[in-house]
C-alpha cells in the first residue's frame, strides 16, 4: 500500500509538471490542487476511508471552487460531511464575509500597495540586480513577506467564500515567522499541504524505508517541485530537508542541557525565531547559488 501511494503521488504529480516544463502541455489554473485532492480522494479510497456518495458528491469535491485555485488543500469525508449536513447560518455566513473582506483587504492593502508597490520601489535596485549574495537576500526577504501576505490573503478568502457557502475549509496559515524552529515552521506555513504530504508522502516512504530523514527529503523536495519542476527547486527541498533533519538530530543531543528559568526560555525564544526566520530567508539565495554552479559547470 505504501509503494503504491508514493507511486501514484510521483507518478502523477511529475507527468502533470513535466509535460508542461516541456511545452507540450499548458497546465490549467488549479491543477496542482486539482491533482493532490484527486490523489487523496483515490489513496482514501483505497484504504476503505470514504462513506459512500454520488457521482454529483464526488464532483463537487473536486470543482469546489472557493479551493480551486489557490487551495487550503480540502478533504472528501470533512467536505461531505459539510455538503450533506449544510444549512443557512446567519453567524456562519457573517463571518465568512468578515473573513472574506478582511483577506481581501490584506490582498489590496498590504499586498498590491504595501508590498508590491511602496517596498518594491523602496527596494528597486536590489531586486533587479542580478549578482551578489546581498541583493539575493534582499530579494529573498521581498519574496518570502510577498508570498506570505498575498498566499494568506488568499487563503483567508477562500475560507471565508466556503464559510458564507456551509463549509467548513482547514486553515492555511499560522504565523509561520514565529517559528521557533524549521520543524515548526512547516507545520504553521501551507498547513493544508504539509499535511497531505505527511499522510502521502513522508509516511508512506517511512514506512518503506525506515529512514527518516529519507521520508523528510521527499517530502520537503516534493513540496519543492510543488512550487516547480527545476533544480532549484529540488535544491530548495533539500535545503529544507537538511534543516528539518539537522534540527531534530540538535534536539536529541542537547535535550535537558540548558536551565529551564523564564528568562533562559525567553531569551532563547527570541534567539530561536531568529535563527529559524534566517534560515528560511537564506534557502532562496543559497540555493540559487549552488543551482547557478552546477549550471555552470555543464556549460
Amino acid at each position: 500500500m505504501a509503494l503504491s501511494t508514493v507511486a501514484l503521488v510521483f507518478g502523477a504529480f511529475l507527468l502533470f509538471k513535466y509535460l508542461a516544463l516541456a511545452g507540450s502541455l499548458i497546465l490549467p489554473l488549479g491543477i496542482s490542487y486539482f491533482t493532490f485532492r484527486l490523489i487523496h480522494y483515490v489513496q482514501e479510497g483505497y484504504r476503505g476511508r470514504l462513506r459512500e456518495h454520488s457521482l454529483i458528491e464526488f464532483l463537487a469535491f473536486m470543482t469546489f471552487f472557493p479551493t480551486y485555485l489557490a487551495g487550503p488543500i480540502n478533504l472528501f469525508p470533512d467536505f461531505l460531511q459539510n455538503l450533506r449536513r449544510r444549512k443557512w447560518d446567519n453567524s456562519r455566513f457573517s463571518g465568512g464575509l468578515e473573513r472574506m473582506v478582511y483577506g481581501y483587504a490584506q490582498l489590496v492593502v498590504l499586498g498590491n500597495y504595501g508590498v508590491n508597490y511602496l517596498l518594491k520601489n523602496w527596494l528597486a535596485g536590489s531586486l533587479t540586480a542580478s549578482e551578489g549574495f546581498g541583493p539575493l537576500v534582499i530579494q529573498s526577504v521581498y519574496l518570502w513577506l510577498d508570498l506570505y501576505i498575498r498566499f494568506s490573503a488568499y487563503s483567508s478568502i477562500a475560507i471565508g467564500v466556503a464559510a458564507m457557502a456551509g463549509f467548513n475549509v482547514p486553515e492555511n496559515f499560522n504565523y509561520p515567522y514565529l517559528a521557533t524552529n524549521i520543524r515548526e515552521f512547516w507545520n504553521r506555513w501551507h498547513m493544508s499541504l504539509t499535511h497531505w504530504c505527511r499522510e502521502y508522502i513522508f509516511i508512506p516512504v517511512a514506512a518503506i524505508t525506515r529512514r527518516p530523514f529519507i521520508a523528510i527529503g521527499a517530502t520537503m523536495i516534493t513540496i519543492g517541485i510543488w512550487h516547480e519542476l527545476s533544480l532549484r527547486y529540488i535544491l530548495w527541498g533539500v535545503y529544507h530537508a537538511m534543516g528539518i533533519t539537522a534540527f531534530e538530530k540538535y534536539s536529541r543531543v542537547t535535550k535537558g542541557l540548558f536551565p529551564r528559568n523564564r528568562i533562559f526560555l525567553t531569551m532563547g525564544k527570541v534567539v530561536s525565531v531568529a535563527v529559524t526566520l534566517a534560515f528560511v530567508i537564506l534557502s532562496f539565495p543559497v540555493t540559487t547559488l549552488v543551482n547557478n554552479f552546477i549550471l555552470n559547470m555543464f556549460r
